[in-house]
């Protein structure tokens, strides 16, 4: 998703990403075919496979029943076809994705991970695929998170703008493990508002319509930068596998030329406009 790790959970991760890779949820989707020519060449952890962990988290990245789904299980459903891989899927918590990856223990991460500068020290990135903008979640919300001085406002931890809304907000601001639980907290209004990643927004509001919230997208402020330059995902590939990060990016923008990726979008009540992201 897109966590940026801190120090704590990177220490609890590597202690036990290892036996995760090796318990966790597993299996092969996308069949290799035999008589098949690649779309590009690269190499992989396994031959004849691709390697991916994720953690659950609709509507991006999921794996059930032996089948990648969400807006990222598809792309990457398509892509191992596109070049005659089966797919090795793992499923592991946020704070062991990137670890295993950085670990050369998977090919790739999905989930909705934002490019940033520290990751990009670790693993390579790809283009950005589609947008991910911070949104505010509520009963009427208001675009301007000015408006909510001195109310309770909740979001997920890791997030690009957790550290501007603390500094803003200070107790107000609370602070949650997971987009389930910030979710939970203001539909029982134990919060009067709800900064999200507009993807998790999508889908949350539309499994739950009686619940009367929406969400709104932020208006820029200096409060929150994020709400500047609104934050895009990208895959985090193994550093040093060029070739599997260009293999990615040719695919997504085939997928963005012919206007698959704005239909993926739009299956997953997400604004098929974020097909086409900022570049920095």
């Amino acid at each position: 998703m897109k966590l940026t790790i801190r120090a704590a959970a990177v220490g609890a991760a590597l202690t036990v990403t290892a036996s995760l890779l090796a318990g966790c949820s597993s299996g092969s989707s996308s069949a290799a075919t035999t008589n098949c020519t690649p779309e590009s060449q690269f190499k992989t952890l396994h031959d004849k496979s691709l390697t991916v962990v994720g953690p659950d988290y609709p509507p991006l990245f999921t794996y059930q029943g032996g089948t990648m789904d969400g807006v990222e299980g598809k792309i990457l459903e398509g892509f191992t076809t596109a070049n005659c891989l089966t797919a090795d899927v793992k499923t592991l918590p946020a704070a062991g994705v990137i670890e295993a990856v950085k670990g050369g223990q998977a090919d790739l991460a999905a989930g909705g991970w934002y490019p940033t500068p520290e990751r990009a020290k670790v693993v390579n990135l790809t283009d950005p695929m589609y947008g991910d903008p911070v949104v505010l979640v509520a009963k009427n919300p208001s675009a301007r998170i000015e408006d909510y001085a001195g109310k309770k406002i909740g979001t997920t931890q890791g997030y690009l703008w957790v550290d501007d809304l603390t500094k803003w907000a200070g107790d107000n601001a609370k602070l949650y493990q997971s987009p389930d639980a910030v979710y939970q907290d203001l539909q029982a209004g134990r919060i009067d508002v709800a900064l999200m990643a507009v993807n998790e927004a999508a889908y949350r509001t539309s499994k739950s319509p009686g619940a009367g919230l929406s969400y709104v997208k932020a208006d820029p402020t200096q409060i929150i930068a994020a709400t500047e330059r609104p934050a895009v995902t990208s895959f985090p590939t193994t550093k040093g596998n060029d070739d599997l990060t260009a293999a990615l990016n040719k695919y997504v923008q085939k997928l963005r030329d012919t206007g698959k990726l704005a239909e993926i979008l739009k299956q997953f009540n997400i604004d098929p406009s974020q097909a086409n992201p900022p570049r920095s």
